[in-house]
């Protein structure tokens, strides 16, 4: 899981005999350090604990071992991909377990190990001999984190790195600031950080986020970091020193922050805050800089703003929030010289524009779609349903918040886009806010409802064909992968229905049930 887009089978079932159960069929000098790292991973989920990796290289012929033969085209080591034939690769496994693995790069031999982990993790291999050619649909599969309302230790997201690497999602979209927290330490405004962190530590350095965007790549998995302005940016104005280029929001409770963006002290901290952000993550491929809910009316506390705006031709609020994002790309890509793309979220209401090479985060409902079909842009989906994996569990202040989406609910889901949309869905993306999730809570909500948005993203077509039942079988498979390296995930089902899948899910959908009955 998930299910490959082609598979040739045969009828053989060959045991892996040898505990110590890997051989690469190669010098271990041929390979660059990054690639090692990735080999002794997969070496630790697949051996028992007391075997050597470095006993693994070289050749043999012995019987009940996995002899393994890697063919990579390229050994540059990639932080972020942007087509899918970057991940393809071809497995072929004979019934003497010699093991031929054809992939263009790192990212697609992270895919076909973690492939073959789930065809040997039982101590035998079936179907042999056995060809698998496989490539994901999308090549955008990611979860949202956040580390602005509760913070998340490196550990925590290395971890979810791995638990990401054995779904075959590739992308952790990292949302590190926010009203109530910017815990990246900054150069020249570090009170911004030590006035809103939440502990002592609480907070990453430039060593921090260089160590989980190296640790990431070398399991093929890419961090987008992001900062949220000219909204949510409440954190930034939380001293006497800058509290006058941020305003505060809110009726009962002040917790919104909007920036002031016709103050040039506001684009003197966003320039250094921007040249920190690109030391920080200047290996990655793309950033995304949000930039959604922005409160209007925020902005009239001050007539100055209004002044600006008459003085400038401005005529409403969304063109001064178009001034802002002109200005903040102005100096990302001309004063930084920042080369990434840059990923904007966008909702029905934020009708903002857009430079062609900028990517749609779109926050919405699919039926909103039309709205921005007009948009020749790529498209990121986060569709508020399903994917939205923090509904029903209320929100920070213990309000309810919509309905929970069920991994079946889930499983009904296929991205689409309108017809004669312009737009191009390079992949979809899992959010989990940080309002009411912390480190107890993590793996716990994001599986096993994000391994089902996994395959969805990586092979959509087999919903078509594959009877449901048998979807469940292995999803329950996934999740003993999962818990066995120590995921606290949450179960699919009970105990019965492990063990009677077809009784518990003869079908999908309520209204085959009643068709069936008559």
């Amino acid at each position: 899981m998930p299910m490959p887009k082609a598979i040739s089978k045969g009828d053989q079932v060959v045991k892996i005999e040898n505990k110590c159960s890997i051989k690469y069929q190669a010098n271990e000098n041929q390979y660059p350090d990054f690639i090692m790292e990735l080999l002794e991973h997969f070496h630790t989920l697949m051996t028992p604990k007391q075997c050597n990796f470095k006993e693994s290289f070289g050749f043999t012929n012995d019987l009940g071992v996995m002899k393994i033969f890697m063919h990579i085209e390229s050994l540059e080591q990639l932080y972020g991909i942007d087509t899918t034939q970057q991940e393809q690769y071809r497995l072929q496994i004979d019934d003497q377990l010699n093991i031929q693995i054809q992939v263009n790069n790192h990212w697609g031999l992270v895919r076909a190990l973690n492939t073959l982990n789930q065809l040997s993790d039982k101590g035998e291999i079936n179907h042999l001999p056995l060809i698998i050619e496989d490539e994901p649909t999308y090549s955008y599969r990611g979860i949202l984190i956040d580390s602005a309302r509760h913070f998340l230790s490196v550990q925590l997201i290395e971890r979810t790195v791995d638990s990401l690497v054995m779904n075959s999602m590739n992308t952790i979209h990292w949302h590190i600031t926010d009203d109530e927290s910017f815990p990246l330490l900054l150069t020249e405004y570090p009170e911004i950080t030590h006035s809103t962190k939440y502990s002592e530590n609480s907070f990453y350095t430039i060593n921090d986020t260089t160590r989980i965007v190296e640790y990431a790549s070398k399991r093929g998995v890419q961090i987008i970091p992001s900062f949220d302005s000219p909204g949510h940016s409440m954190s930034w104005g939380m001293t006497k020193e800058l509290a006058d280029i941020m305003m505060m929001c809110g009726s009962t409770i002040k917790q919104y922050g909007v920036l002031d963006p016709t103050l040039e002290k506001t684009y003197q901290v966003l320039e250094s805050i921007l040249r920190d952000f690109y030391q920080m993550f200047k290996k990655v491929k793309f950033v995304n800089f949000a930039g959604d809910e922005v409160s209007k009316t925020c902005w009239d506390q001050r007539p100055e703003i209004k002044q600006f705006m008459q003085e400038n031709n401005i005529n409403d609020y969304y063109e001064l929030q178009s001034y802002y994002r002109r200005r903040q790309k102005q100096l990302w890509k001309e004063v930084i010289k920042a080369e990434q793309d840059i990923i904007y979220l966008y909702r029905k209401e934020d009708n903002l524009p857009l430079d062609k090479e900028d990517i749609i985060h779109w926050w919405g409902y699919t039926d909103q779609l039309p709205d921005v079909a007009d948009k020749p842009n790529r498209i990121i989906l986060m569709d508020y349903f399903p994917l939205f994996i923090d509904a029903g569990f209320g929100n920070a202040f213990g309000n309810p918040y919509s309905v929970y989406h069920t991994w079946k609910e889930i499983y009904k889901w296929t991205p689409s886009l309108p017809e004669g949309s312009l737009n191009i869905i390079i992949g979809g993306e899992v959010p989990m806010w940080g309002e009411t999730n912390n480190q107890n809570t993590h793996f716990n909500k994001l599986y096993m409802r994000t391994s089902v948005i996994a395959e969805t993203l990586w092979n959509p077509k087999i919903k078509e064909t594959e009877i449901f039942a048998s979807f469940v079988k292995r999803l329950i498979e996934m999740e003993d992968r999962m818990t066995k390296q120590g995921f606290a995930v949450t179960p699919v089902t009970h105990g019965y229905c492990r063990k009677n899948t077809e009784l518990c899910f003869p079908i999908l959908n309520e209204n085959e049930e009643q068709i069936i009955t008559e």
